[in-house]
């Protein structure tokens, strides 16, 4: 058996309803109220659709002809409705548009700023027709019909818009209603002794579209592009490390626009060695993230293959000066292993250093340290200490000294130094970032939203 479907969306409905509501709340004026003799006493009149069945007009008139039908009021009812091929268009034509969701808290069962599912739907061409409506106007003497016609006569001049549904993307939700004639009475001339209700009658054209079921698709590559753009005005008063990088201080614009999905930081550290990013939840830095729920929105990682890259310069726009490395999984859901490409690395602006050492405790040629020869360059990340009695100088901490072949002397001051250096350390090859008056790793740190960036492949 074939299975058969049923599809109805109350459109004539939607059309005749808000048709039937243009007419009410109109009143007429009857006289003066019975408490003072002086205030106006208005009336409303009811408008309703007079389509009705024969079984409830025998009901409304409690199953007798002598009961007359009470006035004032309004009755709209279909006079015609044929199909209207004036405005008739290709039937085959089909028209697609994309639509976001918010996204839903299942938390707090809000929606939030954020965005959601991501729809295609494809709208076939509706059927045009032409309705043709009636609306009678009955009234028990001249004063009442015109105060109604004077009321309904201004709004149109010579149409006025409905709208029939409120879903943006329903094509056909606007239409015109348009009066096209007026019938001043219903009576004969001479009226004759027949007491009749006077019946006001005007006709109006209303240009409508019946629309067949839509397409809805729902998007799988085009929402994992993008989730959430937000706009961060106070750039200096965002919450983050101080031991990060100096994007902050190096934008200069008064504010900037920032795109990350779900808005993530990552925070990049090194342990025993080895560099690793861990995603964060912006703002209150919440470290339960796992690297799938990331990497859901944006395609697949391959180990050792897809990168990320890093902006430590902190121009978002820059694409061209980030430091980029490859990454790779780890048995910690929440831990990806990042290699870097010290290629991309700055620049040193000053040569670099054989090792990071302790100025108060290591001595030349001895726990490992070599026989100091001529150009060997140590970092001294030790207390400030009177070390003349084995280097010959005074060495302050973050300073950097060098043996001349006969001397060691300080090389770079690190208190009278202004600005950002970059040195690498030849023992590990590290790279440090000389920065407010000390030395720490280039490019590890919290790097917020919008500074970071994954390359995978697509899903």
């Amino acid at each position: 058996m074939a299975t058969q479907i049923h599809f109805y969306d109350s459109q004539v409905r939607r059309y005749l309803l808000q048709f039937v509501r243009m007419f009410s709340g109109f009143t007429v004026k009857t006289g003066k109220t019975m408490n003072d003799g002086v205030t106006d006493y208005y009336i409303r009149v009811p408008a309703r659709y007079g389509d009705a069945s024969r079984m409830a007009s025998s009901i409304l008139k409690n199953n007798s002809e002598n009961i007359v039908n009470s006035a004032p009021f309004i009755a709209c009812y279909v006079q015609s409705l044929d199909l209207d091929r004036n405005r008739m268009q290709d039937p085959s034509f089909e028209d697609t548009v994309a639509v976001n969701e918010r996204k839903y808290d299942e938390t707090t069962k809000k929606y939030v700023e954020q965005k959601g599912n991501s729809y295609n739907v494809k709208r076939m061409m509706p059927v045009p027709y032409s309705l043709i409506m009636v609306v009678d106007i009955w009234t028990s003497n001249t004063d009442q019909k015109l105060q109604l016609f004077e009321q309904i006569g201004v709004l149109f001049n010579p149409s006025l818009d409905i709208q029939t549904i409120n879903n943006p993307i329903d094509w056909s939700s606007i239409t015109t209603v348009e009066m096209t004639n007026i019938t001043w009475t219903s009576r004969a001339i001479p009226a004759g002794l027949e007491d009749q209700i006077d019946i006001m009658t005007l006709t109006f054209q209303v240009p409508i579209w019946i629309n067949p079921p839509a397409i809805v698709t729902r998007q799988n590559l085009v929402r994992n592009v993008i989730n959430n753009m937000y706009i961060e005005n106070n750039i200096a008063g965002l919450d983050y490390s101080p031991d990060a990088f100096e994007f902050f201080n190096d934008i200069s614009k008064d504010s900037c626009v920032v795109v990350t999905p779900n808005n993530y930081a990552v925070s990049v550290f090194e342990d025993n060695g080895v560099v690793f990013v861990k995603p964060l939840a912006n703002g209150n830095y919440d470290a339960n993230i796992t690297w799938s729920e990331v990497i859901a929105n944006y395609g697949l990682l391959h180990d050792n293959t897809s990168r990320m890259r890093l902006k430590w310069h902190g121009d978002i726009e820059n694409l061209e000066e980030d430091i980029i490395g490859t990454i790779c999984s780890t048995s910690d859901p929440s831990l990806l292993i990042f290699n870097v490409d010290r290629d991309t690395l700055p620049v040193n602006t000053i040569p670099s250093v054989n090792r990071i050492i302790d100025q108060s405790v290591a001595r030349p040629g001895f726990n490992g340290l070599p026989s100091a020869q001529v150009g060997q360059r140590y970092l001294c990340g030790g207390d400030d200490t009177d070390a003349t009695s084995v280097w010959g100088i005074n060495i302050g901490t973050n300073d950097i000294i060098e043996y001349n072949g006969s001397a060691w002397v300080t090389s770079f001051d690190s208190s009278a130094y202004e600005g950002t250096a970059y040195v690498t350390n030849i023992y590990t090859l590290q790279q440090l970032k000389f920065v407010d008056k000390e030395w720490q790793d280039t490019f590890q740190g919290i790097y917020e939203s919008g500074y970071w960036r994954l390359e995978l492949l697509e899903e």
